[in-house]
C-alpha cells in the first residue's frame, strides 16, 4: 500500500528503501534463495566430475544430475516472486511520488509557474519519474544479486583453491576504478539530457497551445526549425549518453572475461601438475562464469543509479520551489463556504512579484453585501490586488483580513472557499459547456447550472450551439469567442455560491451594452453577496457601492461612481469623460448601432486607445 501522507520526499532516495522494507524484504528473502541454489550447481557439478572420475555407478551420477535439475527448477521458482516483491515495491514508490509531486503542482502560485515551463515539468513528471523508478527496481534487484553473488561464490572459491581465486580477481580492482569514472560521466551527461529533453517538451506543449497564433503569423517554419534544434540538442546528449553507457559494458566485460583466462591458464596448469582436481578446476570455472553477468551489471547499476539520481535531483528542484501557500488537500475538499460573506479589510498592503513592487500602502475597506470598483490604468496592479484578496498570492501578515481575522493566520483553503473568482483571461476544459461550467459546483448547491448560465447572459449562444449545455467545447475552449469564454468561467463563478465574488475584467471581451445588461443583473441575483469588480469601462461601475482607483500601485482616489464624477479635476472623471468620447466616435464610424459579431461580441477586445484595457495577470 503506498502511503497517505502528502509530504515532499527527502533529499535521499534511500527513504524508500526503508518506506517499503517488508516487500523489499521479502524479494531480497527469495534473491537469497535463488542465489544459495544457483551457486551450489557448480559445487554439484564439481561433485558429479569427480565421481565420474573414480568411475561410479550410473545411478549415482544419475542422482546427482538429478539434484542440479531441482535446484535449477528452484531457483526458476524463487527468481520470479524476487521480481515480483521489488518491482512492486518500485512502482509503489513511483505511485507515491507522482501524487505527491501533482499535490504540489497544484499548491503552487502563479511565480512557481513563472519559474517553470509547463512542458519542462511535464518531462520530470514522465521521464525523470521512470528513472527513478528504475533505481529502486531493476537498481535495487541487481545490486542485492551482485552483491549476494560474490557473498556465496567467493568463499567457496576460496576454499577451492585461494591462490587461483585471488589471480581470478585480480583484473576487478581495476575494473571498480574505471567503472567510478564512467559513473561520474554517466551522471553529467544524464543531467543534461534531461534538460534537453525538458526544453524540447517545453518548445512543443507552448507550440501546440499556441498553434492558432502559430498559422495566423505563418510561422510554422520557424518553429519547426527550433524544433529541429531542439531535437538535434537532445538527440546530441542523448547519443553521448548512450556512447558513454556502450563503452562501459564491454570495459566490464573486458574483465570478467580476463579473469577467465587467468583461470583456465594457471588452472589447467595445476591440474596437469596433479595440485587441483579436474572437478576444482570445473567448479572454479562454472563460478568465474557465473560471477561474469554481475560483474558485468556493476556498470549498468552505475549507469541506473547515475541517471536516478540526477533525475532525482531534477524532483527535488521542484519540490524545493513549491509555493509558500500551502494547502491541506483534505481540508480543502472539506471546506463549504459561509453563508454570510465576510467583511474585507486591507491594511496598508505591499506586494512585490518576482522583485518587482506592483502595490504599495493599499488601504481598503469592504463591507459585507457590497459592491467595490477597482479601476486603474493597464499594469496599476488591479488583478494583484484581487488575487492578493483570493489567497492566491502571499500576503504580508497583518495587511489583509477576513472578518478581523489575519489570513496568513487561517487555513488557505478556508479563505479560498468563501471566494468565487472570474478571471479576464477564461481557462476552459476539454469538456462541455455545462461541465465547464459545474467545476466548481459545491454538492447540494442551492444555485443550478441553467441560472448561472443565464445571468452571465449566455442563453443566447446556448441556442445557436449544437449540444446546448452538452457541447464540447475543445481543448482550451478554443472553438469559442472569447467572450463566450468568459461567460462561461462568468457562470462557473456563479455557480460556485459563494460569499464573495470577484470580477477580474472577466467581461472586457464583451460590447458595451452586453456588459450593462450582465452586471444589472448581477447586482439583483448576488444581493446580500460581496462582489469585488475590476472593470476598465467606467460607465458600467454606477451601481458600485465603491470605487477605487489605483495608479501605480497605490490610491489614487476613492469614492463612489458620482461622487468621483462630480469631484473638479479628478482622474476618474476625466477619463469617464474620455472614454465616454472615444466610444461615441466608435460608434459613428460603423454603419450598424452596435459594431457586434451578432452574438453581443464586441470586434474590440479592449477599449479604443484609452490606456483602461486589458491588463495582463499578476
Amino acid at each position: 500500500m503506498a502511503p497517505s501522507d502528502d509530504r515532499a520526499p527527502t533529499t535521499s532516495p534511500l527513504r524508500y528503501l526503508v518506506q517499503y522494507r517488508l516487500p523489499i524484504g521479502a524479494g531480497v528473502a527469495c534473491l537469497v534463495g535463488t542465489n544459495l541454489m544457483a551457486q551450489a550447481i557448480p559445487w554439484v557439478v564439481k561433485r558429479t566430475v569427480e565421481a565420474i572420475e573414480h568411475a561410479a555407478t550410473g545411478w549415482e551420477v544419475g542422482r546427482l544430475a538429478l539434484v542440479i535439475a531441482a535446484m535449477a527448477v528452484g531457483q526458476a521458482a524463487l527468481r520470479i516472486p524476487s521480481r515480483i516483491f521489488i518491482f512492486n515495491a518500485a512502482r509503489q514508490a513511483e505511485y507515491h511520488i507522482r501524487n505527491v509531486l501533482f499535490t504540489r503542482l497544484v499548491q503552487a502560485d502563479s511565480g512557481f509557474y513563472r519559474r517553470f515551463r509547463i512542458g519542462d515539468l511535464m518531462s520530470r513528471l514522465t521521464n525523470d519519474l521512470s528513472s527513478v523508478r528504475a533505481l529502486y527496481g531493476p537498481g535495487v534487484l541487481h545490486v542485492v544479486n551482485t552483491v549476494f553473488a560474490y557473498a556465496i561464490a567467493l568463499p567457496v572459491m576460496l576454499r577451492i583453491d585461494t591462490t587461483l581465486t585471488l589471480w581470478a580477481l585480480l583484473p576487478y580492482p581495476v575494473l571498480l576504478l574505471g567503472a567510478r569514472s564512467f559513473a561520474r560521466g554517466i551522471y553529467t551527461r544524464s543531467r543534461r539530457m534531461q534538460a534537453a529533453l525538458s526544453g524540447m517538451s517545453a518548445g512543443v506543449q507552448e507550440d501546440l497551445a499556441g498553434i492558432r497564433e502559430v498559422k495566423l503569423y505563418d510561422v510554422a517554419g520557424h518553429r519547426a526549425a527550433r524544433f529541429g534544434e531542439a531535437s538535434a540538442s537532445y538527440l546530441h546528449h542523448a547519443l553521448r549518453l548512450a556512447s558513454w553507457r556502450a563503452a562501459l559494458i564491454p570495459f566490464v566485460g573486458i574483465g570478467a572475461g580476463a579473469s577467465l583466462v587467468i583461470v583456465l591458464w594457471l588452472g589447467g596448469v595445476k591440474v596437469i601438475d596433479g595440485r587441483l582436481s579436474l572437478g576444482d578446476l570445473v567448479a572454479i570455472n562454472l563460478y568465474v562464469g557465473m560471477l561474469a553477468w554481475p560483474t558485468m551489471s556493476i556498470g549498468w547499476i552505475l549507469s541506473l543509479w547515475q541517471r536516478g539520481i540526477a533525475s532525482w535531483h531534477r524532483l527535488q528542484e521542484v519540490f524545493g520551489a513549491a509555493s509558500p501557500l500551502e494547502v491541506d488537500l483534505s481540508s480543502s475538499a472539506s471546506a463549504k463556504a459561509q453563508g454570510q460573506p465576510p467583511a474585507i479589510s486591507v491594511r496598508g498592503l505591499g506586494l512585490a512579484i518576482d522583485g518587482n513592487r506592483v502595490l504599495e500602502d493599499i488601504d481598503l475597506e469592504v463591507p459585507p453585501g457590497t459592491i467595490c470598483a477597482v479601476v486603474g490604468r493597464v499594469g496599476c496592479g488591479k488583478t494583484s490586488l484581487v488575487e492578493a484578496i483570493a489567497r492566491l498570492v502571499e500576503v504580508p501578515p497583518g495587511t489583509l483580513y477576513f472578518d478581523g481575522k489575519c489570513v496568513t493566520e487561517l487555513p488557505v483553503a478556508e479563505v479560498r472557499a468563501q471566494v468565487a473568482y472570474a478571471p479576464q483571461t477564461a481557462f476552459l476544459f476539454s469538456a462541455t459547456v455545462g461541465e465547464n461550467i459545474a467545476f466548481g459546483m459545491p454538492p447540494g448547491a442551492t444555485r443550478d447550472i441553467p441560472w448561472a448560465a443565464r445571468v452571465a447572459g449566455l442563453e443566447p449562444d446556448l441556442s445557436s450551439f449544437p449540444d446546448g449545455l452538452d457541447t464540447m467545447v475543445g481543448e482550451r475552449g478554443l472553438s469559442l469567442s472569447g467572450g463566450q469564454r468568459q461567460r462561461i468561467a462568468l457562470a462557473r463563478a456563479l455557480v460556485a455560491d459563494r460569499p464573495v465574488l470577484i470580477l477580474d475584467d472577466s467581461l472586457s471581451s464583451v460590447d458595451a451594452d452586453t456588459e450593462r445588461r450582465i452586471l444589472e443583473g448581477l447586482t439583483g441575483a448576488l444581493e446580500g453577496r460581496t462582489v469585488i469588480l475590476v472593470s476598465h469601462r467606467l460607465s458600467a461601475l454606477q451601481h458600485a457601492d465603491h470605487v477605487l482607483v489605483l495608479d501605480g500601485g497605490r490610491v489614487a482616489e476613492r469614492g463612489t461612481h458620482s461622487e468621483l464624477l462630480a469631484r473638479e479635476g479628478s482622474l476618474y472623471g476625466q477619463l469617464y469623460r474620455r472614454q465616454l468620447l472615444l466610444e461615441e466616435l466608435a460608434v459613428d464610424d460603423v454603419d450598424a448601432p452596435e459594431a457586434g459579431d451578432g452574438n453581443g461580441e464586441a470586434w474590440s477586445e479592449e477599449a479604443p486607445g484609452d490606456g483602461w484595457g486589458e491588463e495582463e495577470p499578476g
